[in-house]
């Protein structure tokens, strides 16, 4: 069976997502994580260290307050040149993002699969604890009184006993498990700031995330 897919000339899509969580890692020192951004550097010129920052405070009685901060080196953020790329190698897992323009899926999964299977190498034995794929999409309507029906299958309705006022601001959020894939499903919808002079911008964020998995 072949599936038919729709492309738009315009996707909405403003990110698009891989990410694969693993057991967090304490053995592999930051510049095993270095050392493989340096090899990927050729295609994704441009790199940052990620930093995980730590604050605390305690007081045990008639002491005076103590402060702590702790900084650590968690990963390495790599993105291409324009920025339509960018990678995420951390001790904990994997993150691939696809920036507007939005290609395909084919061409998406294309370019994560060997990215990942350079980062498995350096975590072989970690068992996989999470496998997402996220779409987050950017939905622009020009502006005007609208009702969101016509837009959109999920919205939240204001009943009808509270004034029927403009809405400024915005966010919905459901879970629900997919059977057929053995998934679950996070949908998420707000009211975002606008990009355009004369639109509303509304954000629709489609989550879909399974546990426990296989490798890729």
């Amino acid at each position: 069976m072949t599936l038919k897919t729709k492309r738009y000339n315009s996707a909405p899509i403003t990110e698009a997502v891989i990410e694969i969580r693993l057991q967090p890692s304490t053995t592999v020192a930051p510049a095993v994580l270095q050392q493989l951004a340096e090899s990927l550097k050729a295609d994704f010129p441009k790199q940052a260290p990620m930093q995980f920052l730590e604050m605390g405070v305690a007081q045990q009685p008639g002491q005076a307050l103590q402060q702590s901060f702790s900084q650590s080196i968690v990963g390495v953020r790599l993105s291409k040149t324009d920025d339509s790329r960018i990678l995420q190698i951390r001790h904990e897992g994997f993150a691939y993002s696809h920036m507007a323009p939005y290609t395909d899926w084919a061409t998406f999964r294309a370019e994560a699969q060997p990215l990942w299977k350079r980062y498995r190498e350096v975590f072989p034995e970690k068992k996989l604890t999470r496998c997402a794929l996220r779409y987050i999409n950017r939905i622009d309507i020009p502006e005007a009184k609208i009702e969101l029906y016509d837009y959109f299958e999920l919205y939240p309705k204001v009943p009808e006993a509270l004034p029927q006022q403009d809405v400024i601001a915005m966010a919905l959020n459901l879970q629900m498990p997919q059977k057929d894939l053995h998934c679950v499903a996070n949908l998420g919808q707000a009211l975002g700031e606008p990009v355009k002079a004369g639109y509303i911008s509304f954000i629709l964020d489609i989550d879909i995330f399974r546990l426990q998995i296989e490798d890729w």
